[in-house]
């Protein structure tokens, strides 16, 4: 008998590991929310960047100086498109805010050998300024 419950608490003991191996990394990890209204994945604070727009159909994007693979796309150009008028397509200006993923570059991005390379993102932006230095 005492054989008997040892081999069942041996068997406890191993689902015990099994379940607890199995909740510590079998878990879903949460993929972030895409879009302007999505989870944050970090600021950017008066970064140099490449400004490109369109006035008539109010729409902007830039890419930094020092990762042209990467795009970001204003979620709030109608209130930028004045100021971003006074620069030239092209010119290097600073520009600030949270980015997040572009939804389609997150969907597509483990898909295809395009996005393996190209980062999209989409940007709140909260200030844009000339790069003034040099001029």
């Amino acid at each position: 008998m005492k054989m008997k419950g040892k081999r069942i608490a041996a068997n406890i003991a191993l689902g015990i590991v099994i379940i607890a191996g199995v909740i510590l990394t079998g878990s879903c990890k949460k993929q972030p929310k895409c879009g302007c209204d999505g989870d944050a994945l970090d600021t950017l604070k008066a970064t140099h960047v490449y400004i490109s727009y369109d006035e008539v159909n109010k729409t902007a994007r830039f890419s930094p100086i020092w990762d042209s693979y990467s795009i970001y796309y204003f979620c709030n150009p109608s209130e930028w498109i004045s100021e971003l008028t006074k620069f030239n397509q092209g010119e290097e200006i600073l520009v600030s805010g949270p980015y997040f993923y572009e939804c389609n570059y997150l969907m597509n991005s483990s898909n295809s050998y395009y996005y393996s390379y190209m980062r999209i993102y989409q940007i709140q932006v909260t200030g844009v300024a000339a790069y003034d230095y040099g001029k």
